[in-house]
């Protein structure tokens, strides 16, 4: 008797325990994003030129791409996309974490530096007719609540992350850029405040920067 009473409660135990891991894995998955976008699509861009592509609501669009320096290089990248007639501020992707992964508008980044005190939210834009469709939020740093664009979303997969912030010196100055090798795909559903709302499909970018001749790298 005692035995079967001692084999019951040791069972009991160990299925408590099975359960409460099994809800811990619920409540902390792997992979806590549910990603909005399909990425499914080849990658095409090569070469050291740094570039992308993508399709606005089915109209391809290319051009530059490039790594902005911003105050929270120590976490993340800001990638921005040259549009037409060499338009500087066609787009952008802000506060993609720094590594390979995929990453949904929204991602909380933890405090960022420029935001006095609060945390850092990955957003984006891209421009149609001139105008300024935005993913997650239209506040750059995403913390505004106010700011946040219903319905709208971004997918980031960073597939190639080679390099780091890298100071040199070069020609009597002294820089600190990101030095490497950056791939990614990106999708998603870029809307105004007033509800506007443009398809981006097919994203891709390639950033490649060197050190220029003749630079030495400060330890």
């Amino acid at each position: 008797m005692r035995n079967k009473l001692f084999k019951g409660l040791l069972l009991a135990i160990l299925a408590g325990v099975w359960v409460s891991c099994t809800d811990a894995e619920d409540v902390n998955p792997d992979d806590q994003q549910q990603t909005s976008n399909d990425l499914n699509f080849p990658f095409t861009l090569q070469g050291d030129e740094s570039s992308y592509s993508m399709e606005i609501d089915g109209v391809e669009v290319k051009n530059r791409a490039e790594i902005l320096n911003t105050l929270n290089v120590g976490k993340s990248i800001s990638v921005n996309l040259w549009g037409p007639n060499n338009d500087f501020n066609f787009s952008t992707i802000y506060w993609i974490p720094n590594g390979k992964g995929t990453y949904e508008a929204g991602h909380n980044l933890g405090a960022g530096n420029g935001t006095n005190g609060n945390d850092l939210f990955m957003t984006a834009f891209v421009k149609k007719n001139n105008v300024k469709h935005f993913a997650y939020s239209a506040h750059e740093y995403g913390f505004l609540e106010s700011e946040k664009i219903p319905g709208s979303n971004c997918t980031v997969k960073i597939i190639t992350f080679e390099g780091k912030q890298t100071t040199y010196t070069f020609m009597n100055g002294t820089y600190n850029l990101f030095i490497g090798t950056v791939e990614g795909q990106f999708a998603g559903t870029f809307k105004t405040k007033d509800g506007r709302e443009v398809k981006v499909t097919k994203g891709q970018f390639r950033i490649v920067q060197k050190l220029p001749p003749g630079a030495v790298i400060k330890d």
